[in-house]
C-alpha cells in the first residue's frame, strides 16, 4: 500500500515527473519558439494545439506498440490493457501542453497583446522545467544546492529552445 501523501513532493514525484513531461515540456516550447508569431497569435496557438496533440497521440501509439515487446507469443495480446497503460505514461506530454496553451489563449482573446502572451508560453515552460528539476532531485538528505543545480539543469532545457527561437527568427 502505498502511504505517499498526496501532493507531497514524493507523490508529485511519482505521478508527473516523467520523461514525458519533461521532453513534451521541451518539444512544445521548441515549437512555440520556431513558430512564426508574425503570422499571428492564432497561428502559433493552432499550431502549438495540433503538435501536442499529434505529439500526444503518437505517443500513446509507441507505447500501446512498444508494450507488446514484453509479451510472450503464447500470451494472448491485450489491447485495452496497453492503451489504458499507455494513455496514463504518456499525460505528461499532454499536461506539458497546457498552461503554455493557456497563456497563448489568453493572447488570443485579448487579455495580453499577442507577443506578450507568446513569451509567457515560452517562460512558463521554463518554469514548468525548473519546478520538475527542483522536485525530482528531492528527497532525505538532499542539499538545497544539488536542487538547484537539479532545476537549474533542466530550466537550461527550455532556454535552448529560446535561443533556438532567436536564432531562427
Amino acid at each position: 500500500m502505498d502511504t505517499t501523501k498526496p501532493w507531497s513532493s514524493a507523490w508529485l514525484r511519482q505521478e508527473f515527473i516523467t520523461q514525458e513531461l519533461i521532453s513534451g515540456t521541451v518539444l512544445v516550447s521548441v515549437v512555440i519558439a520556431v513558430a512564426d508569431e508574425a503570422g499571428g497569435i492564432f497561428d502559433v496557438f493552432a499550431i502549438t494545439l495540433f503538435s501536442v496533440l499529434i505529439f500526444w497521440a503518437t505517443e500513446v501509439f509507441a507505447h500501446t506498440i512498444a508494450a507488446q515487446r514484453r509479451r510472450p507469443d503464447t500470451e494472448a495480446v491485450r489491447v485495452r490493457a496497453s492503451v489504458r497503460s499507455a494513455l496514463k505514461d504518456s499525460r505528461g506530454l499532454l499536461l506539458a501542453g497546457v498552461p503554455p496553451l493557456i497563456f497563448l489563449l489568453l493572447g488570443l482573446v485579448g487579455v495580453h497583446d499577442g507577443e506578450v502572451a507568446y513569451w509567457w508560453a515560452l517562460w512558463v515552460e521554463v518554469a514548468i522545467l525548473a519546478a520538475a528539476g527542483w522536485i525530482a532531485f528531492g528527497g532525505l538528505r538532499v542539499a538545497w544546492y544539488w536542487r538547484a543545480c537539479g532545476s537549474l539543469a533542466t530550466a537550461a532545457l527550455g532556454l535552448l529552445a529560446m535561443l533556438l527561437k532567436i536564432l531562427v527568427h
